[in-house]
């Protein structure tokens, strides 16, 4: 029988044993609970109407919290109940308002519209604070306008506009965010799916390993076919469930409107997958190698550790790849093979990698794959049928000559 059936046979045992095990059943069922709980439960328990009730000692107080409330329910529909509302208390002195805020439920305490209090500003920030300062900067524009005129407002007016028109080389509006915003969302799907189903890939090998099952397999069919198999089955399984968790989450995400999801470009989507394949089979490789050179379910986490840096390392790169996409990290991150797939999506979505590096890396990722099969599947041949302690990727090697 050709190799192509036989890694068929071997994909298709795999998708059957793995795909109605409780295990897998259940972590899908779990997955898709959370995403959607995820995506459902914050806008209802969000909703409503954020109440602060601030305290008053003075004059000039008011206009900055009618300011304030304006700007806070700016983007309120008009037909629904508003984000913000303040409920005022009057006090005769600073010292009164101050022990207020101290003992009562006061949020904040504003002194002759010069001053505000709060408890604590918090290692974040605190929101109402910005809030009112942002009403009382208001107040002030107006309060300028208002004394100085026309002129006043045309300054105003410019300094808050941008007068310059963007635009880029290829003549997208250089604000729109939805390409590099699909591409980071790829990548993080690339880096989960690396970790999660390389993970899957490991275990499956070790676990064959370890109860001997291995020993059978390999009467009647060669490592490198086993090895294949694998990967393909249990990498179709993984991908399965990532691709029906994200369509369970496009669906909530439309069902309830929390989200305005980005207009997918033909191009930047086809890249992704690309990039997404080359990526997966990279380390698939190596975790299915990885998991023949021991023994134990307990060992395989320390020899996968090498593979999870690397996908660190990638994801690393990307992220400073988003800030400065033709700076030295994001170039040698493209030639890099184990890097390229994470960073050249980046790359090509924000228009900043010229046609002959992403024609090279692709070619090189491609090559590394290659590479990887023969090396991996000798290293795979080698340890599958050594028991005991951990197998040194020498041992393994030298092994398959054997």
């Amino acid at each position: 029988m050709s190799s192509l059936p036989v890694i068929g046979h071997v994909a298709l045992r795999e998708i059957k044993e793995r795909g109605k095990s409780k295990a897998y059943l259940i972590t899908t069922v779990i997955t898709l609970l959370i995403v959607v709980g995820l995506i459902v439960v914050p806008p209802l328990v969000d909703g409503g109407t954020d109440e602060f009730t601030i305290g008053l000692v003075g004059e000039g107080n008011a206009e900055i919290i009618a300011a304030a409330t304006v700007l806070a329910n700016a983007n309120d529909d008009p037909e629904s109940e508003p984000s913000v509302s303040f409920t005022t208390t009057e006090f005769a002195s600073r010292g009164q308002g101050l022990e207020a805020l101290r003992t009562s439920d006061l949020d904040a305490l504003m002194v002759d519209g010069e001053e505000v209090v709060v408890e604590t500003a918090g290692i974040g920030g605190n929101g109402l604070l910005n809030l009112l300062q942002r009403g009382a900067a208001t107040v002030e524009l107006e309060q300028i306008v208002a004394a100085q005129g026309q002129a006043a407002a045309d300054v105003i007016a410019v300094m808050t506009s941008e007068p310059l028109t963007t635009s880029t080389l290829s003549g997208d509006d250089a604000r729109d965010e939805s390409k590099t915003l699909v591409a980071y969302a790829g990548l993080m799907l690339l880096y989960i799916a690396v970790l999660l189903y390389g993970t899957w890939i490991l275990t499956g090998v070790t676990e064959e390993k370890s109860n001997r099952v291995v020993e059978v397999l390999l009467s009647s069919v060669k490592p490198w076919q086993l090895l294949g198999g694998k990967i393909l089955g249990i990498g179709a399984l993984g991908i399965s469930q990532l691709l029906g968790t994200i369509a369970v989450a496009l669906v909530a995400l439309e069902m309830t409107d929390t989200f305005d999801l980005p207009n997918l470009d033909v191009g930047i989507v086809l890249n992704l997958v690309l990039w997404f394949i080359l990526g997966f089979l990279l380390f698939a490789v190596m975790f299915g190698a990885a998991g023949s050179l021991v023994s134990r379910m307990e060992d395989a986490q320390n020899v996968a550790f090498p593979m999870s840096l690397l996908a660190v390392a990638g994801f690393f790169v990307s992220t400073v790849a988003l800030s400065d996409p033709n700076g030295t990290a994001a170039i040698v991150g493209t030639f890099f093979p184990l890097t390229a797939p994470f960073v050249v999506p980046v790359r090509t979505a924000l228009e900043a990698i010229p046609v002959w590096q992403y024609a090279t890396s692709a070619a090189l990722a491609a090559a590394t794959v290659v590479g990887l099969v023969f090396f991996a599947g000798r290293i795979y041949a080698g340890g599958l049928l050594r028991f005991g302690g951990r197998v040194g990727v020498r041992e393994a090697w030298r092994g398959a000559s054997e």
